[in-house]
């Protein structure tokens, strides 16, 4: 039972507190802006690991990671769409992100930099990794 609304309980978060089950609404409500955790989702006999980008969680950059909506006053062209992979340190993840593409949006590398990504190239990033690896890279390192 979704420990939020009540409904099928089907995917469980191992990263979230007490390992809560979710639907898949609330489950992808929950972790819009927490894209990295581990989830399973039951498969009918048992839990099955799955991916939260399966679900369709995507990473929005800009307007503080929520996606964006089109007010009908400004025409701005559609948030680019591009897959990344992501070294966490919960793992290695394959991330849809939607890139801002308003008239004034920051170039995709410093997008990434303002949600806490580090990019491995700053042309065309297609790997990241994020800050809270690197920072327990270096306390490793000391």
């Amino acid at each position: 039972v979704c420990c939020l609304c009540g409904g099928d309980g089907a995917q469980q978060c191992h990263d979230c507190h007490a390992w809560p089950l979710f639907c898949t609404k609330c489950c992808w409500d929950e972790h819009a802006l927490c894209p990295f955790h581990r989830i399973s989702q039951w498969n009918g006999d048992f839990f099955e690991r799955t991916t939260l980008t399966k679900l369709g969680v995507k990473i929005h950059t800009g307007h503080r990671g929520k996606p964006w909506q089109d007010s009908g006053s400004l025409r701005v062209l559609p948030a680019g769409k591009t897959k990344i992979m992501v070294v966490d340190t919960s793992g290695v993840h394959t991330m849809m992100v939607r890139f801002c593409r308003c008239p004034n949006a920051e170039t995709p590398d410093r997008q990434l930099f303002e949600i806490g990504l580090f990019p491995a190239s700053f042309t065309r990033p297609k790997t990241v990794f994020t800050f809270a690896l690197l920072d327990d890279f270096i306390l490793d390192n000391l």
